[in-house]
Formats: structure tokens, C-alpha cells, sequence
């Protein structure tokens, strides 16, 4: 039962973890640490998040009449692929690459944020893609009792792209950089009862980036200049237990100390940071598994996501969700494939506008996700 379930439980989190708060992306999970002799693992989720809104507008003859943002948030891929193996009888070894963190938003040319003042003919619109790749290189020890210390070291690398044609015409292009963090944590487990807690904590990793900045204020000549920007620390607590023949509780609690990503280029116009948060976020799931056979598993899953009410920025105009998402898993000789799907319900959000009369106002947005993963022992 161990086995089966828990690939059919670490696909339900995986395939589906695409769309959290802020620019969360991977969850960046550690089960792979757990699996027991030499595996490698490949795992790959899709997300199509549909999410619109309006915002009031500021100029010309509709001004305060809503226009639609269209559809903002664009699909994307959170692919996974991990190596671990047993050191020794105590200790394990894993290697994991992920995308932690990341956005792809693009609003309508007539949104007020995509208008340039200075130059009203600029095909450009309001748009941030942001793209992080991070290697997590992890060992476990294992103590007497079913208890280990995990610990480990993160390369993360990020870049991004910034354009707010309201203000100014800006736009900032980034140099990719590439920075450390660590992992930290322990955990307890009774393989008897299938049973597992884990809590680990994840450092923020600061960057110094490089980046060219353009607006009418730099007389739309590009600018060289360097920012600091810190991805934020986070804990994971994991968990699982058996409840019942052939039946798994699993779930996690994951913080994300969001107010700590602060982007703040120094040619951006307003006295207002780009991009910031002003809360952390706490995400729930909670799921019960169960083996129909020797061969066969599946798994249902429910997750939930703290709302904060209040405005959100516009890179990001989403706020708490609630979520349910369907795996199940197929055991061969040595290999698990699991399949999964998650539908999000996101949640209602007003997001930060050209004045305080002048917000975005988010409502009746949603996401579809699916994954696949497939883990193989290789002894």
C-alpha cells in the first residue's frame, strides 16, 4: 500500500500546486527524499487558468466606465525531475530541479495600465513574465526511532520582464541571475501504519540583477542599472497516515512569507514599489487515498487557500482559492505512472489601479490543471 499511495498522493499536490498565492508555482516538495532504495522520477503539470476583470476608465470619453482586462494569465508547464539514492543504511541522497516560482500575465490593449500617456500609439501593453529554475541537492539521516534530519543547498536562478506602459512607457528587461539557499528539516515515520510528518523550511535566496530600464523619464533611451530582489522563505508541513485497510490521510500546510519580494527598480517612475506583496499566505490540502488492488490506487484531494482582502498587484490578480483534484496511480514491475487533475476556484480580487477609484476588480476566475509523473526504481 506505502508505495502505490504515496506516488498517487505526491501527484495530486504536483500536478495541481500551479496556482497558489503570489508567484507560487512548484510548492517545492521534498517527497522525493522518502522513496525508498534508487529511483529517478519525471514529472510534468499544465495549468489553463482563465482570469479577467475590469478596471474603471481614467481618460477619454468612457472615463469610469469598466473595461475588460481580457484574459490575463497564460498557461504554463511546472515540470519536475529528481534522482535519489541510499548512501548508506542511514543516509540518503536526492538531487531535484524545479521551477519554484514564476508569472506570465498580459492584459488588453485598452486596459488603462496598458495606455502609455506620453505616447498613446504604443503597441505595448501591461505585462511580467518571470522565470525561475532551481536545483535542490538534499541529504536525509536517519536516527533510531523513525526520526531524520533533512538538509540541504538550492541553485536558483531568475529573470524577468516588466512592462506598465502607464507609467511612462516603462519596461525592465533582467539579466539572469543565479544565487544559493538552503533547506533545513526533520521528520518522523512509522512505516507500519504508513504514517509520515515532515516539516522543513526553505531560506529566501536574494539576487542582484542586472537590468536595462526605458521610459519617456529616460528619454526612451535604455538604462543599465541593478536591483536587489529576494525570493521568499517558506515551511512545508507534510503528512500522512493510514486510517484504515488500503486507506492513506495525507495533507500539507505551506507559508509563504510573501512581504519579503520586494522589486523596486530605481528608474521606475511611481513612488510606489512594481512589484510587492502585502501579506504572506498559508495553503491547506487535505486527501484520502485508497489501493483498489495490488496494481491500482487513487486519490482525492481538497485544498484552500487563506484570502486577505486586501488590493493585490495586477502582476498577480488572484486572492486565496479553493481547489479538489483526482490521481490515481498504476504499479508496474518497477515503474509508478499517475495521472491527475485539479479543478481551482480563484479567488475574488481587487488589485492595485491608477488611484484609489481606479482598481482592478477581479471576480468568477478559475484553473484547470493536469500532470503526469512517472517514478522508476532502478534497483
Amino acid at each position: 500500500m506505502k508505495k502505490t499511495l504515496l506516488a498517487t498522493c505526491a501527484l495530486c499536490a504536483g500536478a495541481t500546486a500551479g496556482y497558489a498565492g503570489g508567484l507560487d508555482r512548484s510548492g517545492q516538495g521534498i517527497n522525493l527524499i522518502f522513496e525508498e532504495g534508487s529511483v529517478v522520477q519525471f514529472r510534468l503539470g499544465y495549468t489553463n487558468p482563465s482570469v479577467t476583470g475590469t478596471m474603471p476608465a481614467i481618460a477619454g470619453p468612457n472615463i469610469g466606465q469598466p473595461v475588460d482586462s481580457g484574459e490575463v494569465a497564460n498557461d504554463f508547464f511546472t515540470p519536475h525531475l529528481g534522482y535519489k539514492t541510499s548512501l548508506t543504511e542511514k543516509l540518503d541522497f536526492a538531487i531535484m530541479y524545479d521551477q519554484p516560482f514564476g508569472a506570465d500575465i498580459q492584459y488588453a490593449a485598452a486596459f488603462p495600465l496598458s495606455i502609455n500617456p506620453t505616447n498613446p500609439s504604443d503597441p505595448r501593453v501591461l505585462q511580467a513574465t518571470a522565470d525561475t529554475d532551481a536545483i535542490t541537492a538534499l541529504l536525509r539521516y536517519k536516527f533510531d526511532g523513525g526520526f531524520s534530519a533533512i538538509g540541504g543547498v538550492r541553485a536558483q536562478r531568475v529573470t524577468a520582464n516588466i512592462t506598465v506602459p502607464l507609467a511612462a512607457g516603462y519596461n525592465v528587461d533582467t539579466d539572469a541571475d543565479v544565487a544559493f539557499g538552503y533547506v533545513v528539516g526533520v521528520a518522523w515515520e512509522k512505516p507500519e501504519i504508513a504514517a509520515r510528518v515532515a516539516l522543513t523550511y526553505n531560506s529566501k535566496i536574494s539576487h542582484d540583477l542586472s537590468q536595462t530600464e526605458s521610459s519617456a523619464l529616460t528619454g526612451g533611451l535604455p538604462v543599465n542599472s541593478s536591483s536587489e530582489i529576494e525570493t521568499p522563505q517558506s515551511i512545508n508541513l507534510d503528512f500522512q497516515t493510514g486510517v484504515a485497510p488500503k486507506t492513506l490521510l495525507f495533507g500539507s500546510i505551506r507559508w509563504v512569507d510573501w512581504p519579503q519580494l520586494v522589486y523596486n527598480p530605481p528608474n521606475y517612475p511611481p513612488t510606489s514599489n512594481l512589484v510587492d506583496y502585502a501579506d504572506s499566505t498559508f495553503t491547506y490540502s487535505l486527501g484520502m487515498g485508497y489501493q483498489f488492488s495490488e496494481e491500482f490506487s487513487g486519490a482525492v484531494t481538497l485544498g484552500y487557500e487563506t484570502s486577505q482582502g486586501t488590493p493585490v498587484s495586477n502582476l498577480g490578480p488572484t486572492d486565496g482559492f479553493w481547489s479538489i483534484g483526482l490521481g490515481g496511480t498504476y504499479s508496474l514491475e518497477n515503474a509508478k505512472i499517475s495521472g491527475g487533475v485539479r479543478y481551482t476556484d480563484i479567488g475574488d480580487a481587487t488589485s492595485n489601479g491608477a488611484g484609489p477609484n481606479a482598481r482592478g476588480t477581479f471576480t468568477g476566475n478559475s484553473a484547470w490543471s493536469v500532470g503526469f509523473q512517472i517514478t522508476y526504481a532502478l534497483n
